[in-house]
């Protein structure tokens, strides 16, 4: 804390500051503080040898050893080894320590001013780790004679999943298949292919977030568009399976539904160098040998259903649920639908949902399919936004390059984009690989159920 008390001239942490490391470099600011402003920055950390001094017989829990301690047992994989000594004394930032200089100039320490429940926000000006200690001094005022556990949180954020389904032609193929189906609607699936998903590639690139959204591109699409489908890999973006023709679940046998996705993962596959992990049911048509299949060839997530709108959950075994046969007697309905767990799948391939549904695309609403009853195409491209939550939640935004890539449509998609920029950290813009192996990593580690 040196350069921090030099630099403001005071011993007193407030809001608005900023702490400085030992080369004047800004660390953290003190963004919110709950408390009377009382946050000592110039008492150094107690050690095993304070509480001989004070009297102490025995070994005493200190923070310069819960300091140590830590780095040394923390996991490698997410810390770096900085060669710190035992006998490196740490110059920490004292949060709700009441220390006062009186007016003979001696330190001292009186009673916090802070109370239950209050606490303060500090933002991360660069790379950080920070090791807290709640403070186990009981042989001075500090604590007010109450060492208390201190929880530490970090900043929640929304985590953006934009994803773009690059149906191209074979929307019209599959699920948009029509006997009236003619050149100019062909067209339009060229026109995603050869131009509209070059447009938004090209608005990726100019906002920086084109290595963090999924493309998941149907295996037609692969091999149809080729130098397109090879720009969205070496854009370094996330892809994902989609179908090969966009095929509807319920067009296919099992035993078809088996060999399009052993052909999509062979297209994939030499498209990307490597065994997708990814898949997206085509307009979201998925039943429950497509979970079995999905689990038999280790896929790490769905992003097909909607159990949840905004929270990734494991995808349950759900049996299949029978719609009513209205000519046999009324009992043979009247009883509930047995719903699966979504806690960690016991015994079983553990496969992600990240959640994604018609409420989150724009085709429904900006692209006119004329075969299509519920279309539109004509709706306003303006877009407002609301705003964002303190927790943590997934918010998956779909776009098509059919649709946003159209001249009238990009600059509704690029005001989306820099509307969610403009959170700043609030928002983390994620590809879906990293939402769901994060979060399945957590639960598997015991870190909560669903």
């Amino acid at each position: 804390m040196v350069y921090t008390r030099t630099g403001f001239l005071k011993v007193s942490l407030s809001k608005g500051d900023k702490l400085y490391s030992t080369r004047r470099k800004p660390m953290l600011t003190l963004t919110e503080d709950t408390t009377r402003g009382v946050h000592d920055i110039i008492w150094s950390a107690c050690d095993a040898e304070r509480y001989r001094m004070q009297g102490y017989d025995g070994y005493h829990d200190n923070c310069t050893d819960n300091m140590h301690k830590l780095l040394r047992e923390a996991p490698k994989e997410n810390f770096p080894d900085f060669h710190i000594t035992d006998d490196w004394v740490p110059d920490p930032l004292n949060l709700f320590m009441n220390v006062a200089i009186d007016h003979r100039g001696q330190l001292d320490i009186r009673v916090p001013t802070s109370e239950k429940g209050q606490f303060v926000v500090l933002k991360a000006e660069s790379d950080l780790i920070i090791v807290t200690s709640s403070c186990p001094q009981d042989m001075a005022p500090v604590n007010g004679g109450q060492p208390t556990d201190c929880d530490h949180r970090r900043r929640r954020r929304v985590k953006v999943a934009l994803s773009f389904d690059f149906d191209a032609v074979s929307h019209w193929l599959g699920t948009g298949c029509h006997p009236n189906n003619n050149m100019a609607d062909y067209s339009s699936g060229i026109f995603a292919g050869q131009v509209g998903a070059v447009r938004l590639l090209t608005l990726l690139k100019k906002h920086g977030i084109s290595d963090k959204v999924t493309w998941f591109s149907p295996g037609h699409t692969i091999e149809t568009f080729p130098e397109t489908a090879r720009a969205v890999v070496d854009s370094g973006a996330e892809v994902g399976l989609h179908g090969y023709s966009h095929e509807g679940i319920y067009q296919m046998t099992e035993e078809q539904e088996t060999e399009v996705l052993l052909k999509c993962i062979d297209a994939a596959t030499k498209l990307v160098g490597k065994k997708p992990r990814r898949y997206r049911a085509p307009m979201y048509t998925i039943r429950e040998s497509t979970v079995k299949l999905l689990r038999q060839y280790e896929f790490l997530y769905d992003s097909s259903l909607v159990h949840h709108d905004s929270q990734p959950y494991f995808t349950p075994a759900d049996p299949p649920i029978k719609p009513i046969d209205f000519s046999q007697p009324a009992s043979s309905w009247l009883q509930p639908t047995p719903i699966a767990s979504q806690c960690y799948p016991e015994g079983m391939h553990a496969l992600v949902e990240i959640p994604c549904g018609w409420y989150n695309e724009d085709m429904m609403l900006l692209q006119y399919l004329p075969h299509l009853a519920n279309s539109n195409g004509y709706v306003s491209t303006r877009v407002r936004g609301s705003g964002s939550a303190d927790f943590d939640f997934i918010f998956p935004i779909l776009m098509h390059p059919d649709t946003s890539g159209m001249a009238h449509v990009i600059g509704m998609a690029e005001r989306v984009v820099l509307w969610l920029k403009g959170w700043g950290e609030d928002v983390e813009f994620c590809t879906h690989e990293q939402i769901a192996g994060s979060w399945s990593k957590e639960k598997k580690n015991g870190k909560g159920g669903r």
